[in-house]
């Protein structure tokens, strides 16, 4: 199959879905497929069986109106007909599908959030009420990277369910290398929890925050937060502050991968309390190092973790302090839920995503 890829908003900077997009791309050419991606990032001509399409470099996401509406005008007005050119069988995208493409499409939706949080996206909310069900109609299958979102999909699009595809994410195998861990400057302590993720009301952090201050006199851990800062830091360290715990936590940001994957493998435990999640890299990045997880069960979360994480309610930070009290104390309890994530985590491979992907491509096709 002579399959083109939208990678147009692809830059240099780390995100879920230009991981999805690298760990895709390069594992495709294994099932037989001839891929043109379309991008202006040039490491996809160094991919095995890529034939690089070379965009403009401002295409490349920023997060501006601007350019946002740039790239939506370039790829309604200008990608068509080089699809035409190449000649190609099917189109997948992974963000922004065409309104009308010239051959069967295939477009990936990896969470809701700009339309159940438009506070958090307020340029997106239009297009994912306004535009998206039209793009999502015209297309030959939808893909989701979890059961969850693909219920939403369903709810909220009227989408047929059998037109919808689960296609999981899959997991950097360096995770699994402690040999190329790099200590970041930002980290002091030798024992601490993790938080991954920003500082949007949706992650929850006020009632990691909440439940760490329940516990931070009795264990010896700090609290580590990644995230890149944004004018909501500011309440979440005022309200450390009121909680007395402000000078017990650690705030990074702009990690190498190895600098996060170092985190990840010392720390005590991960928590992540999103209200809402398309899929949550996070815990699974987090139990590929043999760190438990503590996550949410009204998301996506609890469907990634499994039985291998200790999953409750977003808002129960008694429930939350009570799962990091028993990991910084019991030694045996928190090797045991280390091993039993590890190995859930390697089932979270880019071959089997491209697997999952190509069957429903081919789907797509018929």
């Amino acid at each position: 199959m002579r399959l083109a890829i939208n990678a147009t908003f692809a830059s240099e900077r780390h995100n879920g879905i230009t991981t999805f997009v690298d760990g895709i791309v390069r594992c495709l050419g294994s099932h037989g497929h001839e891929l043109f991606v379309y991008s202006s990032a040039e490491r996809y001509a160094k991919f095995e069986g890529v034939t690089l399409r070379r965009t403009p470099i401002g295409l490349v996401f920023d997060g501006s109106a601007a350019n946002n509406f740039r790239r939506f005008a370039w790829t309604q007005a200008t990608l068509p007909a080089k699809l035409k050119r190449d000649k190609v069988d099917l189109f997948f995208s992974p963000v922004e599908g065409l309104l009308r493409s010239p051959v069967p499409q295939v477009v990936a939706v990896h969470d809701l959030i700009p339309l159940f949080y438009p506070a958090e996206c307020p340029r997106l909310h239009h297009y994912y009420k306004r535009v998206l069900p039209y793009i999502l109609k015209g297309s030959a299958r939808t893909v989701a990277p979890s059961q969850h979102t693909k219920s939403d999909l369903i709810a909220r699009y009227s989408l047929p369910s059998d037109k919808v595809s689960v296609v999981y994410y899959g997991l950097r195998s360096e995770l699994f290398d402690t040999g190329a861990d790099s200590r970041p400057a930002c980290l002091q302590a030798d024992r601490y929890f993790l938080f991954v993720g920003t500082f949007a009301p949706r992650k929850n952090l006020e009632t990691v925050v909440r439940a760490f201050a329940k516990i931070h006199k009795d264990v010896p851990e700090k609290l580590v937060v990644v995230a890149y800062p944004d004018e909501r830091q500011a309440t979440i360290c005022e309200l450390a502050r009121s909680l007395e715990v402000l000078d017990q936590m650690a705030f990074c940001s702009g990690l190498s991968d190895a600098e996060l994957a170092y985190l990840y493998r010392h720390s005590t435990g991960l928590i992540l309390l999103s209200e809402y999640e398309g899929f949550g890299y996070p815990p699974l990045e987090a139990m590929a190092t043999k760190t438990p997880a503590i996550v949410s069960d009204s998301t996506s979360l609890a469907e990634v973790v499994g039985n291998a994480g200790i999953t409750g309610s977003c808002r129960d930070f008694d429930a939350a302090a009570a799962a990091m009290r028993r990991l910084s104390l019991e030694k045996l309890y928190r090797e045991l839920l280390g091993k039993t994530g590890e190995a859930r985590a390697r089932q979270f491979t880019w071959s089997n995503s491209a697997k999952q992907l190509s069957d429903a491509l081919v789907a797509a096709c018929l």
